[in-house]
């Protein structure tokens, strides 16, 4: 129920979300400053309404492994913690630090690079990863399939700090907004909450790891390991650099993560009770009003 759950609910937040995070990568990888909305003009102007969803099959990919595995892995880790007899105040943020490093060695790294990599085509106009297939097979002649994992450094702090922060702050959150019987809009607003501080607190890694995850070809890099290549943008572009990009990360990353929260626990309890009435035993995600439904039985 898990995995199902969590990949519908990362592919219902990649489909509503991807423009943004499109506009966002183009403004990282820009060195003038451009605005978010230049980057959409330019955009729109170099690809049509169509390059705002450059590289949406690797994003599905992703998003939606990441969103199964992401789930998955946070309630194992939190069922560990809870029989190592670890602080109950600390199990949401570790566990989530769990399921963060855990899909980004896993999955997030080699999708996020072949995503980053299509996206970059839109500034290059070389058209080099027009497709998922092709873009394996340049990356894999070129640099082999270490290439698929540059960033790797990168991608695993963003993803471990940020996932630890969203478990630890949803659930506080909802908390104090939800009501008896609950509602659909507490869920969303808790995740969006969620998503604005996760953000506010890791948009420098995030601008590292596009950084490098966007150089391309065969010759020396300019970014060679996630300090080095922070240093050098600090140095050379000073620390406004390292928050470029972050007004359409807060907006993909807070309505992404509101869909996400939401969607995953309808969607654990729709395929949780599909599971009950066809006689497939699974058990429910800590959460999910279904969970809540078996503890009273």
């Amino acid at each position: 129920v898990s995995a199902m759950a969590g990949f519908c609910s990362g592919a219902t937040e990649a489909a509503c979300t991807m423009p943004f995070d499109t506009i966002k990568t183009y403004v990282q990888v820009q060195r003038t400053g451009i605005t978010p909305i230049g980057a959409a003009k330019e955009i729109y102007k170099l690809k049509g309404f169509g390059g705002f969803y450059f590289g949406l099959p690797a994003v599905l990919v992703q998003v939606a492994g990441k969103g199964a595995i992401r789930f998955t892995s946070y309630e194992q880790y939190k069922k560990w913690l809870q029989v190592a007899g670890a602080p109950k105040a600390s199990e949401d943020f570790v566990a989530g630090l769990g399921a963060g490093f855990t899909e980004a060695f896993l999955w997030t790294t080699p999708t996020e690079r072949l995503k980053v990599l299509r996206q970059n085509d839109i500034r290059s106009g070389l058209n080099r990863y027009a497709s998922l297939p092709s873009a394996i097979q340049t990356v894999r002649a070129e640099h082999g399939i270490r290439g698929l994992y540059a960033g790797i450094g990168a991608c695993g702090i963003r993803q471990a700090s940020g996932v630890g922060v969203r478990f630890a702050v949803y659930g506080r959150v909802k908390e104090l907004l939800t009501t008896d019987p609950p509602q659909i809009w507490q869920s969303a607003l808790a995740g969006g909450i969620t998503g604005c501080a996760s953000t506010a607190m890791n948009h420098p890694i995030d601008v590292v790891k596009t950084r490098i995850e966007a150089q391309d070809g065969a010759g020396k890099k300019e970014y060679t390991h996630t300090v080095q290549a922070f240093q050098s943008i600090l140095k050379n572009e000073g620390p406004k650099a390292l928050y470029r990009g972050i007004v359409p990360r807060m907006i993909k990353i807070s309505l992404g993560q509101a869909i996400t929260f939401t969607a995953y626990e309808r969607y654990t309890d729709l395929i949780g009770d599909l599971a009950d009435s066809m006689g497939i035993f699974a058990a429910a995600p800590v959460g999910s009003r279904r969970a809540e439904a078996l503890r009273e039985r």
